[in-house]
């Protein structure tokens, strides 16, 4: 039947098909007036000749489901013209501009909205095909979604949110399920503002039904709709991100509003876990050391099982080659050339799949301890058991220190490369173990009962062995400015009251503490067994056996290290960090600091290594100890500050924690000996030493360059201005900044500190409590410091604006 007579007869539900071109924007091509034998010597007829029959779908039933199934493989077969095995594609980019021009995109759209799309499978009376209208959907999103990658038509079709309910509703069918969710992940990334989820019409009800594989798969719309790019699209300076979140500032983002949404469907965490931490492990096979080696085995087998399957159905010739378990990797490599490229693409989708789905799971769950309801979510995990299990996930895994043998070397890849299918998931369990602990006393699920025992022991008689008590936090004659109270459940401490949304300036007071001894030294609180890891070692500990087993170059120290540090920031954490140094952690990490090239390759393993060092060295005497006998000679300790002070960016947390110990060391009774000695103290000890270091940092950054990364070293310059605060000593640093060498030094710590005030007085409670709480300094005293520094007061030595010069005035005025 030719398809110009498909189009002027009348269509038989003509109002329906309006509402289609109308929801759509669709609207039938000239081209459809064109004789089909007319269409058959124009380029890309065969294309033309299937949008034809498509459009005849829309508007008459009487084109059979058989029908319109050939013509849309038509499309997906020359969309995957040139594609091989592993999907890599030729540029098909006329054929994409051919089908959008003659409106496939709306024809393709169109046919989802029709429920009973064809009528009937075919016009034979004993149909063999057995077609139905999923099918169809399903194939039609796979040339949707290939479609949209390549056409800007993406980001159109992403801001509507018609569209996006169409796609939604396709999600109640198995059959286009995983196909819906794939195209409606892709929109969404095109998407400028974020989806609101509790718009989309019984959403929750069909989230509350998902188990498995399903609801891993309907994670990947959650990793987008839950994270915060609604809020900063991307932006990575700080100054940009200010500017956005000064004009939603009335508005709670939609990544709150979902992950409530989210957290309110009926046993959505646990479900989320028992997939995310599901066993058995896969694939992993015995006598195989390699990760490469489980992986090529699957690969392997699954290609077997695949070519035995396409010889059954062909018939035997003395030239074809059998598949045995012994087959030769040439003559699987012969065979699979002999089946279609899409079959081995789609037979590689269904082997990383699943592992695919795990990482996506574990992402979410990662980016939910984030959120406003990270608490919420610490109590429910910790409930469910996750920690424990993680553990036992942990002790499948195969890091690259385990194979001792040079690593399979992927074309293409340079020797040193750690790409592997596993390292996604590997890195998103690790960051979600990082956000379980930070600033959690949850944390101590990371340890098994024995361990923990340990550790209340150590809390319980810390100090003692010495004559002089080196904790956190000020002398007992000082009381508190916050004290954490405890919560109604007793399990954990409630969050502080800081007034980071006030803008007011207090008064200066002595009382610049957050925490006083009596709180420190109050018993752990006691948990479950069945919380906490078994066996002979917990999570913790294995984390830090495979951290000191890693090469200095492997770019998983930088996830190791992070995850260890996070257990460590809290307001007590001397029984930790003896903990950790009986288990030889500071001496790992000194040596790796030691023998460090340090590299661009490296800057971020660099920068957790120092970071991790200061958490293991604040205010514990032993630590300092321990470090002081690692760096006994004169070259090793030049040679590890020089490290330190070529790579002030990346060690700034570590100078931080120098500086902070060594404020309290000098006023605790007893301890002036060692501060005395102390070869790695000695680097802090001296005003001309804390301005260097003071110079560099500020140096180093502006209000146009802070980013997430570097805006510690703001911080850490405000830790040494702080400190001269309380000892009056500021006047000394700032005349000291202006007659330094480097130009318009105050200048620029002006506008810092001004941009610190917008940055932290707002909306910014969980930064203003991680400042509070990892330095043992009211927040109360960060905020008044910062407002001595800023005001704008002449006569005041205090004030940077007392010596500043008129230059300086007018370029601080247009800063």
């Amino acid at each position: 039947m030719a398809a110009r007579h498909l189009v002027r007869r009348r269509p038989r539900n003509l109002t329906t098909y309006r509402f289609y071109k109308e929801l759509t924007g669709h609207q039938s091509d000239m081209m459809f007036m064109v004789p089909e034998e007319g269409l058959n010597k124009m380029p890309y007829g065969r294309i033309l000749r299937a949008l034809h029959i498509l459009e005849a779908a829309l508007q008459r039933n009487e084109v059979p489901r058989v029908t319109i199934m050939a013509h849309l493989k038509v499309l997906m077969d020359q969309l995957h013209v040139g594609q091989d095995p592993l999907g890599e594609t030729s540029d098909t980019s006329e054929v994409t501009t051919i089908i959008q021009k003659h409106g496939g995109v709306q024809t393709l759209l169109s046919l989802l909205m029709v429920k009973d799309l064809g009528g009937r499978c075919c016009f034979l009376e004993t149909c063999q095909h057995d077609l139905n209208v999923g099918s169809l959907h399903a194939v039609t999103l796979d040339i949707l979604r290939k479609l949209t990658l390549e056409l800007h038509s993406g980001a159109r079709l992403s801001e509507s949110d018609e569209v996006l309910q169409i796609l939604f509703s396709l999600m109640l069918d198995k059959e286009t399920y995983t196909k819906a969710i794939a195209l409606v992940e892709h929109l969404l990334i095109f998407r400028k503002s974020t989806l609101q989820l509790n718009t989309i019409p019984s959403l929750d009800r069909l989230i509350a039904k998902l188990d498995g594989q399903y609801l891993a798969n309907f994670c990947s719309i959650l990793a987008v709709t839950i994270s915060d790019l609604d809020v900063y699209e991307n932006k990575t300076l700080l100054y940009e991100q200010s500017k956005l979140r000064s004009n939603i500032k009335s508005l709670s983002p939609l990544r709150d509003i979902n992950q409530e949404f989210i957290l309110r469907i009926p046993h959505f965490l646990s479900r989320l876990v028992d997939f995310a931490t599901k066993l058995p492990y896969e694939p992993r096979y015995s006598g195989l050391t390699m990760e490469v080696e489980h992986w090529m085995r699957l690969i392997e087998d699954s290609m077997r099982e695949m070519l035995r399957g396409n010889q059954s159905q062909q018939p035997s010739s003395s030239g074809s080659l059998s598949v045995t378990s012994q087959t030769n990797p040439r003559h699987l490599m012969d065979l699979m050339n002999r089946i279609q490229p899409q079959t081995i693409a789609n037979q590689i989708d269904s082997l990383t799949g699943p592992m695919l789905q795990r990482v996506e799971s574990v992402y979410v769950l990662g980016l939910l301890l984030l959120g406003k309801q990270r608490k919420e979510v610490q109590v429910q995990l910790a409930r469910l058991r996750l920690i424990p299990r993680l553990s036992s996930l942990f002790d499948l895994f195969i890091w690259k220190c385990e194979t001792y043998q040079e690593r399979i070397r992927v074309p293409g890849h340079l020797s040193s490369c750690e790409c592997s299918p596993e390292v996604a998931l590997k890195i998103q369990f690790l960051r979600l173990v990082h956000s379980f602990c930070d600033q959690s006393d949850y944390r101590y699920l990371m340890l098994t009962p024995k361990e923990f025992t340990e550790v209340r022991k150590i809390h319980i008689h810390y100090g003692r062995e010495d004559n002089f008590s080196l904790h956190p936090g000020p002398s007992p004659s000082q009381s508190p400015t916050t004290t954490p109270p405890e919560s109604s459940n007793g399990n954990e401490p409630a969050k502080p009251n800081l007034p980071c949304n006030d803008n007011s300036q207090p008064e200066r007071t002595e009382e610049w503490a957050a925490t006083n001894m009596a709180s420190q030294a109050r018993p752990l609180v006691e948990y479950p067994a069945e919380q906490m890891c078994s066996g002979s070692k917990g999570l913790l500990l294995k984390i830090v056996e495979a951290l000191k087993k890693e090469t200095t170059g492997s770019t998983f120290r930088f996830w190791f290290s992070r995850a260890i540090e996070s257990y460590l920031r809290s307001p007590n954490p001397y029984a930790d960090q003896v903990f950790l140094l009986r288990r030889g952690l500071l001496k790992h990490l000194a040596g790796s600091l030691l023998q460090c090239d340090p590299g661009p390759n490296q800057k971020e393993v660099l920068q957790s290594t120092f970071d991790l060092l200061g958490e293991l060295l604040k205010f514990n005497d032993k630590a300092y100890k321990r470090l002081d006998s690692l760096i006994a000679t004169e070259f090793k300790e030049k040679q590890l500050f020089s490290l330190v002070t070529k790579n002030l960016v990346d060690s700034n947390m570590l100078v931080r924690s120098l500086v902070l110990s060594h404020d309290y060391f000098v006023r605790v009774q007893g301890a002036e000996a060692f501060v005395a000695k102390s070869r790695t103290l000695h680097h802090v000890s001296t005003f001309r030493q804390r301005l260097s270091f003071l110079v560099q940092l500020i140096k180093t950054i502006s209000v146009d360059t802070l980013t997430q990364e570097n805006v510690s070293c703001l911080n850490t310059s405000l830790v040494i201005l702080m400190l001269a605060h309380k000892h009056s000593e500021l006047p000394l640093y700032l005349e000291a900044l202006r007659t330094h060498v480097e130009p318009h030094l105050l200048t620029n710590l002006r506008s810092l500190l001004r941009f610190w005030q917008t940055h932290y007085l707002h909306n910014k409670d969980k930064d203003c409590n991680t400042l509070q709480r990892s330095s043992g300094i009211s927040f109360d005293f960060w905020r008044e410091t910062v407002a001595t520094l800023v005001a704008e007061k002449k006569l005041s030595p205090d004030c940077i604006y007392h010596y500043l010069s008129p230059e300086d005035l007018t370029l601080s005025r247009t800063s």
